[in-house]
């Protein structure tokens, strides 16, 4: 069990820098300013929505490593899909402590809960599609039919109505 685990932490932790890394010099050294990261809403087209692409690569890629018969186990799944994007938080928190304001300290914890919640649910999907094997059973979500589609949906209308917010001025 400890292997297994280990296997997932590792996958995850490789994944996160990597994707950290390309994201970072592909998308923020080259649009990122002085002036456009003085605006919410170039952070949040920048930084922070990248950040959640980054957490949901890293909780899938943790995640579709568990072996197939370690997956029964709630305790032991989130464990392997959350421990590397935990493990970044709490290093984003202890090597910036002392400069974090308000949106230092909440944004890291909301981008974690997207990428999080949007990696677990792909990664249930694709647990749905592999299930199709006779042996298999379907997930059931229990919520009346609502699907991926419609959890990305609502994240982008609320990245959507803060980015509104932001760009308008209102928030401040």
């Amino acid at each position: 069990m400890l292997l297994a685990l280990a296997r997932c932490w590792a996958a995850g932790a490789v994944v996160h820098v990597v994707s950290g890394y390309v994201i970072s010099r592909g998308l923020v050294d080259l649009l990122a300013t002085d002036e456009r990261l003085d605006v919410f809403a170039w952070r949040l087209g920048l930084q922070h929505v990248p950040a959640v692409l980054t957490t949901v690569l890293t909780v899938l890629a943790a995640a579709r490593t568990l072996p197939e018969d370690r997956r029964g186990s709630r305790p032991l799944y989130l464990s392997a899909a959350l421990f590397a994007p935990l493990a970044a938080l709490g290093y984003g928190y202890a090597a910036q402590w002392q400069v974090s304001d308000i949106e230092g300290v909440l944004m890291p914890v909301v981008i974690l809960a997207t990428g999080a919640a949007v990696g677990l649910s792909v990664d249930r999907l694709m647990e749905e599609t592999d299930a199709e094997s006779p042996q298999g059973s379907p997930y059931y979500w229990r919520d009346g039919g609502a699907t991926a589609t419609d959890y990305v949906g609502g994240i982008l209308v609320a990245t959507g109505m803060v980015a509104a917010l932001a760009g308008t001025g209102v928030g401040g």
